[in-house]
C-alpha cells in the first residue's frame, strides 16, 4: 500500500531537505491567497470505520492523494511525500485514521486499530484528537534532538494504537529523520525516535491482564537498498531497575540524543549489530509495573545506499512493537498484541 506512485519529475530529495520551509514557502506566495495562509499545509483528514469492516488500504491512499493534492494547491511542490508509512495492523482492524501534510512537507500520520468492537468506538475519538494536535503541531519540532553543523531533519512523523478489551494498549509512535548534508555521494543516513508503550487492561478496562513483556524493534535489515549499516543504537545492554536512561544515536559529529525514566523494570538488549537490527525485551518486575502504563524510548541510525533521484519508491526499514498481556489465577494466560510500520523513502 502506497501513497504515491513513482514519478521521474518529483523533488530531488536532498533538495527537499534543505529546502523546505525556505523554498517551498517561496512559492506559496505566489499562489492566490497563499501569504495570508503561510507556508503551504493541507488539512487534517480523519476517516472512521466500523470493527466489522476496516479502513482499506485503498482509503487509505486516496486520503493521502487528497492531502498532497491540497498541500499543492496552497502554494507547494510535492509530486510524492518524502517518505510513506504503511501501518500494518496484523491481527487487528483499522478503524481510525488520520493524516496530514505539515508546514514543512513532513506527513503526519495517526492510526488506530482494534481488535474488538468497543475499542474501535474509542479509537475514533482518539484520531479526531490527534488531527487536532497534528494543526496545533504542524510547524514546530517533535523531539529533544540537538545539533551542530549538520543537521537531522524531520521526514517522518506516525503514530498508533493497537487497543483490545480485555488485554490492553499496545503505542507505537516514530519520528525519522535524515541526516542533511551528510556529504556522502553514495550512502545516506537514516534515525529513528521510538515511543514504545503498553497500556494493560487492569488500567484500560478494568480486567485483570498486566503488562508482561514488551518488545520493541527498529530492524533495518528490512530494506531494498542495499548495503546497511547499523551506526548506533540505544540503549544498550542490560538495564535492571529505575534509573535515566539516556540515548545518543547521533553519527558523523552530528549529535541525536534524549532521555528517559525508565521505572520498575528489567531491559534487555537483544540487537544485533551485524544483522542490522535492533531490539528489546522489556520485563515488568513489580505490580505497579506491571497494572499500569509503562514502556520505553528506544532509538537507532542506520546508513544505507542512495538511490537515485527519480529512480522510485524503496523499502527503508520495519518498526514494531510487540506487547505480551498476562492474566494470572489457576489457569494463567497471555495474549500479544503487535503491529508493524512498513517505511518506504521515495527518491
Amino acid at each position: 500500500m502506497t501513497d504515491d506512485s513513482s514519478h521521474s519529475n518529483r523533488t530531488d530529495r536532498r533538495t527537499f531537505l534543505r529546502a523546505t520551509g525556505v523554498a517551498l514557502s517561496g512559492a506559496a506566495v505566489t499562489a492566490s491567497g497563499a501569504a495570508a495562509r503561510g507556508p503551504p499545509e493541507s488539512d487534517a483528514h480523519v476517516a472512521e470505520a466500523d470493527f466489522s469492516n476496516g479502513i482499506s488500504a485503498d482509503r487509505i491512499a486516496e486520503i493521502r492523494r487528497s492531502a498532497r493534492a491540497e498541500y499543492n494547491a496552497r502554494g507547494g511542490d510535492l509530486d510524492v511525500t518524502p517518505v510513506v508509512s504503511d501501518p500494518d495492523p496484523e491481527d487487528g482492524t483499522i478503524v481510525a485514521y488520520s493524516y496530514k501534510i505539515d508546514a514543512n512537507g513532513v506527513p503526519r500520520q495517526y492510526t488506530g486499530i482494534a481488535g474488538d468492537a468497543g475499542s474501535a468506538a474509542r479509537l475514533h475519538g482518539k484520531a479526531a484528537e490527534r488531527a487536532t494536535a497534528f494543526d496545533r503541531t504542524s510547524a514546530a519540532t517533535t523531539d529533544e534532538a540537538t545539533t551542530q553543523s549538520k543537521s537531522w531533519s524531520n521526514v517522518l512523523h506516525d503514530e498508533a494504537d493497537f487497543c483490545s478489551d480485555p488485554y490492553g494498549c499496545v503505542t507505537n509512535n516514530l519520528d525519522l529523520k535524515q541526516l542533511d548534508s551528510d556529504g556522502d555521494p553514495t550512502q545516506d543516513a537514516y534515525a529513528v525516535k521510538h515511543f514504545f508503550v503498553m497500556e494493560p487492561g487492569t488500567q484500560k478496562y478494568g480486567s485483570g491482564w498486566e503488562n508482561d513483556v514488551g518488545e520493541p524493534k527498529h530492524d533495518w535489515s528490512k530494506n531494498d537498498m542495499g548495503s546497511a549499516d547499523l551506526n548506533e543504537y540505544d540503549p544498550l545492554g542490560t538495564h535492571d531497575g529505575s534509573q535515566s536512561i539516556n540515548v545518543s544515536v547521533g553519527t558523523s559529529g552530528v549529535n541525536l540524543g534524549w532521555s528517559y525514566t525508565q521505572p520498575a523494570v528489567t531491559t534487555t538488549d537483544e540487537s544485533s549489530p551485524s544483522g542490522n537490527y535492533a531490539t528489546w525485551n522489556e520485563e515488568f518486575n513489580t505490580s505497579d509495573a506491571r497494572q499500569y502504563t509503562n514502556g520505553m524510548k528506544p532509538g537507532s541510525s542506520c546508513w544505507i545506499d542512495q538511490e537515485a533521484t527519480g529512480s522510485g519508491q524503496y523499502q527503508l526499514m520495519d518498526l514494531i512493537s510487540k506487547g505480551t498481556f498476562y492474566e494470572g489465577g489457576w489457569t494463567p494466560d497471555s495474549h500479544a498484541l503487535k503491529h508493524t510500520f512498513h517505511v518506504k523513502v521515495n527518491y
